[in-house]
This record gives structure tokens, C-alpha cells and sequence, in this order.
């Protein structure tokens, strides 16, 4: 990839800036520029563009921000807005930074390049944590977002949109010094419906560990193991069901820290819908392999996973709402 500069645009830049519009004029203007229309005087667009980040001069429900063009070789190939602050507006969706790459040069590694930038000029600013959010179904989007030092907080439903969005905290300095590693995880949901009605497969631990609250299948991936081989294993060790001929498929995966660890986990989570015959009501399975949980009980039984969603504990419940997307699209 050509070195990429990340900047304000000057009065030098008119010509990139007319031309650079053309990539995107088949798309809604606010991906190239929220304050530019074709036909505008260039001038007063950089006026206004320094404007945007004097708070006295914006109306109160607006925040201050710079407005970054991202250049290669003299040609415009995307753009970083970043806000100074945040209302509750952007608080929900919208977040400190948003970007956009040319349709057409898409794919070739500038987005998370501008990202990168972007983070740089956020430490000169002073800002130490950014939000950042996307769509759901926004895969390109979201895994340059976890490249960083992220955190998924949680994810919420845009019923304007129909769409779910990930909201992303992200350490802007542990980002840029790039000193934080990421502990690869699989979550297993094993699922079975009983009439209309979805169950999803729990457990409860010992008394003496009751603090740990009912969690799902799920434990590391080994070195050299795939993600797929991991769920299959942690099935087989965890609650003594054979895996073997198991169907799982990959669901989800995110990026999140554990503030009682203090650790990164990307987890990938997997699912499989089970006979309803073939499993028992509920049973106990002391738990097998070389895992920290070795030779502990685990108590399984049947929850229905409208209950689990509100009972699971350390996050493990966390798509569990693409269960249900995934019965809709049945």
C-alpha cells in the first residue's frame, strides 16, 4: 500500500477534494462530507470545516469536531470525522470517530490505516478512551475496530435502522503501543425446541463455587487447535456428550475485557440444535482435559432461552439473541 497521510484539507486541496467527490456521488454525501454539496464555494467550506471545532460557534446540540482526509499520492481515498466529545446523541450510535473509504478502493487496506491515523490524532487531542460503533452485520467494519484495543460494551437494536450496533470502547494508548494480548475463546449454545419453545443447555457449578453463576459450554483454544476442533472438545469435556457427529455453526465473535480478569477475550461462538430425545433433563458431567476447570462438577440441565438471556453470567449470554434471528430466518 502507498504511504497514506491523514490531515485537514487547505485551500491547495481544492482540485483533490472536487475530484475525490466522484468516488462517492452515487452514495449519500455524509460518507465524503457532512457540509459540502456539489456546487458549494470550496473557501467557505474550509472556513466552515474550522468552525466545527470551536464549540462557541455551534449550535448546542452539536459537539466540536475535525473533519481528516486520507490522500495517497495527491488523491483523495477516504475521510475520518472525530468528534471532540460526546452528546447522548453519539452516546448510543455515532460514537467519537467515523470513517469511510472510496467505494472503489475498498478492500486494500486503507480503512484500517485511516483508523490508525485517526487514534494518533484522538492521543493529540487528549482523548484517552473513544467510542466506537457500527452495524451488527458490518463485518469488514468491526474487525478493523478490533484490530485495536478494543472493548465490546454491549449491543443495542436501531429500530430505525432494523439493525443491531456494536458499540466499541477503545484505549487509544494501549491501541498505539499496541501492549495488550487477546486470549482466544469458544462459546458453545446447544439448543433443543420443545414444541414452539427454544431450551438452551446450562450449568450450575458445586455450591462452594455457586458464585460463578450458570454459564454455557465454553473454555480456550489451544495452540495449533482450530476454533471449530476447540467447541467440539469443550463439548465432550465439559458435559460428556459426544461431539463427534455434532453440526456447530459459527454464529458470532467479539472482542471484550474482562475487568475481573483484566484480560482481552475474542470469543467465537458456536451452536448446534440438538434432538430433543437425545439428551437427558438434566445430569451431572465431572469435567474432563487439562482446563483449569479439570475435575470440577458441572450440573447441566434445560433453560428456556428467553430466561437464559437475563441469567447467564460473565458475559456468556451475549448472542445469545442471534438464536433467535437464526429461527427467524428458518
Amino acid at each position: 500500500m502507498s504511504k497514506l497521510e491523514l490531515r485537514e484539507l487547505t485551500i491547495e486541496d481544492e482540485s483533490a477534494f472536487i475530484n475525490g467527490y466522484e468516488d462517492w456521488k452515487n452514495e449519500d454525501i455524509t460518507w465524503y462530507s457532512f457540509i459540502w454539496k456539489p456546487g458549494s464555494d470550496y473557501k467557505e467550506h474550509l472556513k466552515q470545516l474550522v468552525d466545527c471545532k470551536d464549540k462557541s460557534k455551534l449550535a448546542e446540540n452539536r459537539v466540536p469536531s475535525t473533519m481528516l482526509y486520507a490522500f495517497v499520492n495527491d488523491e483523495i481515498v477516504g475521510r475520518l470525522s472525530i468528534r471532540h466529545e460526546l452528546n447522548n446523541s453519539l452516546l448510543e450510535r455515532g460514537g467519537h470517530i467515523g470513517y469511510s473509504v472510496s467505494p472503489r478502493l475498498r478492500g486494500n487496506g486503507y480503512a484500517t490505516e485511516i483508523f490508525k491515523q485517526g487514534l494518533i490524532y484522538c492521543n493529540k487531542l487528549g482523548l484517552k478512551n473513544i467510542l466506537v460503533t457500527c452495524a451488527d452485520q458490518n463485518i469488514p467494519s468491526w474487525k478493523i475496530i478490533e484490530k485495536f484495543a478494543s472493548h465490546l460494551e454491549n449491543r443495542i437494536y436501531d429500530s430505525i435502522k432494523n439493525e443491531y450496533v456494536r458499540r466499541y470502547w477503545v484505549d487509544v494508548q494501549k491501541s498505539l503501543s499496541n501492549n495488550f494480548k487477546i486470549n482466544q475463546k469458544v462459546v458453545i449454545y446447544l439448543t433443543r425446541r420443545i414444541s414452539d419453545n427454544i431450551q438452551l443447555l446450562v450449568f450450575d457449578h458445586d455450591e462452594k463455587f455457586k458464585d460463578a453463576g450458570t454459564q454455557v459450554i465454553a473454555g480456550s483454544i489451544d495452540a495449533n487447535e482450530s476454533e471449530h476442533d476447540a467447541a467440539l472438545r469443550e463439548i465432550e469435556e465439559e458435559s460428556g456428550i459426544n461431539a463427534e457427529n455434532l453440526l456447530l455453526s459459527k454464529i458470532d465473535e467479539y472482542l471484550f475485557f474482562s475487568d475481573l480478569n483484566q484480560k482481552y477475550y475474542k470469543r467465537h461462538v458456536y451452536h448446534c440444535e440438538l434432538d430433543s430425545n437425545s439428551v437427558s433433563e438434566k445430569w451431572t458431567h465431572q469435567v474432563s482435559g487439562h482446563g483449569e476447570d479439570s475435575f470440577l462438577n458441572f450440573h447441566f440441565y434445560w433453560q428456556d432461552l428467553e430466561l437464559a438471556k437475563n441469567s447467564i453470567s460473565v458475559r456468556l449470554g451475549d448472542s445469545l439473541f442471534k438464536i433467535n434471528a437464526r429461527k427467524n430466518d428458518n
